[in-house]
């Protein structure tokens, strides 16, 4: 889905090259159509919607994923058509950007450090709550943060793939309470983060998700996607990385006990959201 070949741009170092002359595997035809003719402000929301339903597998997991309680959406959707009115246009191209990206990033075996299951519950947890804060100080861009923050760590899968050494410096993050960003720049003089905004670059992602992909560890606002930044911190041990939220998100006007009260909502809705994402 190349809206703008012009936009694409070298960024940083090239990984395609350093990952084993790695290009990432296409998205599925139907949701590159879909977002292109989202991006065609003279599609209407029904022809996108059967777009996306000449895939039944497809339209199910929209479904799937638009109705579960970490999308957040206050009322159900019964067919894709419907799916697409209740969410808009911004929504509903985050919502195809997250089914892509999943749909096409590799599951690595675990091993070296890395579980896939652990890595995509915590992936949707932070998803959920970036999703919640957003609704709070951001509810225009609800989805967006979802998604940004779902996907915020996607160059992981892809490097414990193609590079030997990633295990180790995972292992190393699980053992020590240190920063996976801070581990990743001494050993290879770059962060998943870098990685994670080339694989969008690739997908022809909107600028706004690429800056929160390459700076979500940073100390300073990447975006207007702040909530999503403001889970970056959760690790993937239970409850870990929860008080650097508490204080982040007391610093942009929630209080703790909103914070607090806000992740317990989020593991409310995990739960009731089973696998509806991964």
């Amino acid at each position: 889905m190349i809206r703008n070949p012009l936009r694409r741009r070298a960024h940083g170092p090239d990984f395609a090259s350093m990952l084993g002359d790695y290009e990432p595997p296409s998205f599925p035809m139907f949701i590159t159509q879909a977002l292109d003719a989202l991006a065609d402000p003279d599609s209407d929301m029904a022809s996108i919607a059967t777009i996306v339903q000449q895939d039944p597998g497809a339209s199910a997991r929209v479904l799937r994923v638009v109705n579960s309680a970490g999308f957040g959406l206050r009322s159900t959707a019964t067919n894709v058509h419907q799916a697409a009115m209740l969410l808009g246009r911004n929504q509903l191209e985050a919502l195809l950007i997250s089914i892509g990206a999943r749909s096409v990033l590799p599951d690595p075996p675990a091993e070296n450090g890395f579980d896939q299951s652990r890595f995509w519950a915590t992936s949707s947890r932070r998803a959920t709550l970036a999703s919640l804060i957003a609704a709070r100080i951001d509810p225009t861009r609800q989805s967006e943060n979802f998604t940004a923050a779902l996907l915020q760590d996607m160059g992981i899968p892809v490097l414990v793939s193609r590079e030997a050494r990633y295990g180790d410096v995972l292992a190393q993050w699980h053992a020590e309470d240190a920063d996976l960003a801070t581990l990743e720049q001494e050993v290879f003089g770059w962060h998943h983060g870098e990685v994670a905004a080339w694989l969008g670059e690739r997908w022809d992602f909107p600028e706004h998700y690429l800056d929160l992909l390459r700076m979500h560890h940073a100390a300073t606002p990447a975006s207007h996607l702040l909530p999503a930044q403001l889970v970056a911190p959760i690790r993937e041990a239970d409850a870990e990385g929860h008080h650097q939220v508490i204080a982040a998100a007391e610093a942009v006007g929630l209080a703790p006990d909103e914070t607090v009260a806000l992740m317990d909502e989020a593991e409310e809705r995990l739960a009731a959201m089973g696998s509806a994402l991964v």
